[in-house]
């Protein structure tokens, strides 16, 4: 991991992000973090953030996510605003816990003329309720900045929304596993139903990531969720072809 952090060998793919009960006209994506194995193939992704975070490097591989990806976007920055373009950012509880990494966040912006707006970061629940101090701090500020916050894995925990109101967030991503199984679990579609009943009354956006099928993406429509992320939506590809192609559609 170190060695891929020093000689930037990790890769930044982006899956996109669509809408289902409102058609969006801005593109959105997920930047994704991949490392390769050395001999052509991957290394699992669970493998990955296992390790880093058992030897504390996750804020580390956050800050080089941070800043790679608004590099990149800073050098298309024009394509970017002109297409209100969204780019989402998972970022670990170690790095919530990281009193400097909050300030580099805020440079990295500052320093790369990109619209806030157009930033989003995500923060799983778990994450936010184990730091919740220091979360709460961190959404506000970035918040206050015109980033985009979303609250990720929402519906793991068992406090799920005690906790929820005291989070300024815009999105929150239903944990995927009360999708994977959402067709034929009936207790999954409750939790996604009352989910996205508390969310429309928070005036917040839902999201369901996993959606593999038709069948799942038209129960998650019936029960109005608003946007959907998975293999039946788009597989994550390289985030320079996503930025080439929103480069030439803008021309």
């Amino acid at each position: 991991i170190q060695h891929a952090l020093d000689d930037d060998e990790f890769e930044l793919l982006a899956q996109p992000i669509t809408g289902i009960s409102e058609k969006i006209t801005h593109p959105h994506y997920e930047v994704l973090l991949r490392m390769e194995d050395g001999e052509g193939g991957r290394i699992k992704t669970s493998a990955l953030f296992s390790a880093a975070e058992r030897y504390q490097m996750m804020p580390q591989i956050d800050r080089w996510v941070v800043s790679k990806t608004i590099a990149k976007l800073a050098a298309v920055s024009e394509f970017v605003a002109d297409k209100n373009a969204i780019f989402a950012m998972n970022l670990s509880g170690q790095s919530l816990g990281d009193s400097d990494f909050l300030r580099f966040i805020e440079q990295e912006i500052e320093q790369s003329g990109l619209p806030a707006s157009s930033l989003c970061f995500e923060i799983t629940e778990s994450s936010a309720v184990s730091n919740l101090t220091k979360a709460q701090a961190f959404i506000d500020r970035l918040g206050e900045r015109g980033c985009r916050i979303s609250l990720d894995d929402f519906g793991a925990g068992l406090s799920s929304f005690a906790y929820l109101k005291n989070f300024k967030v815009d999105t929150l991503k239903i944990d995927g596993g009360f999708i994977r199984d959402i067709t034929e679990n009936r207790i999954s579609e409750s939790m996604v139903a009352a989910i996205t009943q508390v969310a429309k009354v928070m005036k917040l956006k839902t999201v369901a990531e996993y959606v593999e099928t038709q069948e799942i993406w038209t129960l998650i429509s019936e029960l109005g969720v608003d946007f959907a992320q998975g293999h039946f939506i788009g597989k994550p590809v390289t985030l320079d072809s996503v930025l080439s192609d929103l480069s030439d559609t803008a021309v």
